[in-house]
């Protein structure tokens, strides 16, 4: 059984970078490609294959694995631990700060799949806990417990791009939403079911793009 696996709450790497906005500055870098582009990668181009298996941004989500996600976007990666104040719901997450998809300059964060035994004995062997803005516990890990979550698979990614998406933008490359909700947070959430994603509309920052395996 995983720790996370009926949650679809957004990453706390992506609530912690909007944390940041005042020093990072969110704007697109265009990048000589070093290699030909996929452009299944890109993010407008996710799919269900016959399977019904979500491929999105050149990963399979639930099969793929953060091992796989290195080889494809590099090594600058940061995997770390979070829970409630309570150390309740602990999830293990990845972020990888800087990675591209040809031009497109982004952060990109993953939930990972992982036992609730394996998160329980890295979460007791953690380098430094500390609190983050939202009350959250945020668990930083030793190296070799960063390796051990190597080989565990994606439940979710979430792409942060640096440059703000407008509507133009965003009807262009995704076409319409199948529908939009403003949920709890404030935000206008809206959804894209044949791509198996969820956008999430910050007027006052980056745009989340978020895809997760639809249920069986």
């Amino acid at each position: 059984m995983t720790a996370n696996k009926t949650r679809k709450s957004l990453p706390m790497f992506w609530i912690l970078l909007l944390g940041s906005m005042p020093i990072l500055a969110f704007m697109l870098w265009l990048q000589p490609e070093r290699a030909p582009l996929d452009q299944k990668t890109l993010p407008w181009n996710a799919y269900y294959d016959d399977s019904g298996q979500l491929h999105a941004l050149g990963l399979q989500i639930g099969k793929s694995t953060l091992q796989d996600a290195v080889d494809l976007y590099g090594k600058d990666v940061e995997v770390k631990l979070f829970s409630e104040a309570d150390e309740s719901n602990k999830s293990v997450e990845a972020f990888f700060p800087v990675m591209y998809i040809g031009s497109i300059k982004a952060g990109l964060a993953l939930r990972l799949n992982a036992s609730v035994e394996h998160i329980e004995q890295a979460y007791s062997k953690g380098k430094k806990t500390q609190l983050t803005s939202s009350g959250a516990r945020e668990v930083e890990l030793y190296s070799e417990e960063v390796k051990s979550f190597l080989n565990s698979t994606i439940h979710s990614v979430t792409l942060v791009p640096r440059k703000n998406l407008d509507q133009v933008s965003i009807s262009k490359r995704f076409g319409e939403p199948d529908r939009k909700i403003k949920q709890d947070d404030g935000l206008e959430h809206w959804f894209f079911n044949k791509l198996g994603l969820e956008m999430i509309i910050d007027p006052e920052g980056p745009e989340a793009l978020q895809y997760v395996q639809s249920p069986a």
